[in-house]
């Protein structure tokens, strides 16, 4: 465990405990957050290389991802997710969150898409939500465990992403504001690209046209229809106990406050 992952959870706390996304200081938070993220290390975090090792994945009866819970309470959550090379984490979103993204080991291929526009349905049958969701496509990013190389996600950008291991196992370390499970967090949901409908293709979104702003006929980025699917069968993780440091304890070098630490419950679809 290093003093730079102490700075990181220090610093997550300062960002999402202390200051909203409406608070002044929030952005300079991120910002600073977002520098020291870019450093960490899968050592740094104090994971085994052997969490990353091809020969682990090519267990019988091994998950395609590994899920390490590192702390998490009703403001973020911190974890690891370790992916078998080539295998995608299923398109989803990430409603209202703010995140950041670290690969700690190997590389991957990330798809992320920025919503304009969406339609819910009930099914009448058995009130299922069946969502319709008009997106951007953002450009692809391959990131990797070079230093300073984050992906960050916003309420508004980027929070509906899919992400492949390339070139063997990659695991990444993520922070999610609110986290999935916290009491205000609206459900997420698995997707599936559709063809866009012709009366969708040039719709402006919230935002465009502005003086800053393409008008949706400047803005050359593709656009998909994202539709809800079930959780996919394929997608699955086993869970890997993490052994929680004193400083998560005494975030603010006093009591309290480190009751998620070390929370990794085992749970099928985690998501990122």
């Amino acid at each position: 465990m290093s003093t730079l992952f102490a700075r990181v959870f220090r610093q997550a706390w300062a960002t999402f405990e202390h200051t909203g996304a409406g608070d002044a200081k929030f952005a300079s938070n991120l910002h600073a957050l977002r520098r020291l993220v870019d450093q960490l290390t899968l050592s740094d975090i104090g994971l085994e290389p052997s969490l990353v090792a091809t020969e682990t994945f090519q267990q019988p009866t091994k998950a395609p991802c590994t899920y390490v819970g590192v702390f998490e309470n009703e403001r973020f959550a911190m974890s690891v997710f370790v992916l078998r090379e080539n295998y995608t984490m299923p398109l989803h979103d990430h409603p209202q969150m703010h995140g950041l993204l670290r690969v700690v080991s190997g590389a991957v291929q990330i798809c992320s898409y920025s919503e304009i526009a969406r339609r819910d349905t009930v099914e009448p049958r058995d009130g299922t939500l069946r969502r319709h969701v008009l997106v951007v496509a953002e450009p692809e990013k391959i990131i990797s465990s070079a230093v300073g190389d984050c992906a960050v996600l916003t309420p508004t950008e980027r929070n509906f992403h899919e992400i492949t291991a390339i070139g063997g196992p990659a695991a990444f370390f993520d922070i999610l504001s609110p986290p999935y499970n916290s009491a205000s967090q609206p459900q997420y949901y698995f997707y599936r690209k559709v063809p866009v409908p012709r009366h969708l293709a040039e719709m402006e979104p919230l935002g465009f046209g502005g003086p800053d702003k393409p008008s949706a006929q400047e803005d050359e980025r593709p656009r998909y229809v994202l539709e809800t699917i079930p959780n996919p069968e394929h997608y699955y993780c086993d869970t890997v106990h993490y052994a929680t440091p004193e400083f998560m304890y005494q975030p603010e070098g006093g009591g309290g406050g480190g009751a998620g630490a070390g929370g990794g419950s085992a749970t099928a679809d985690r998501n990122v």
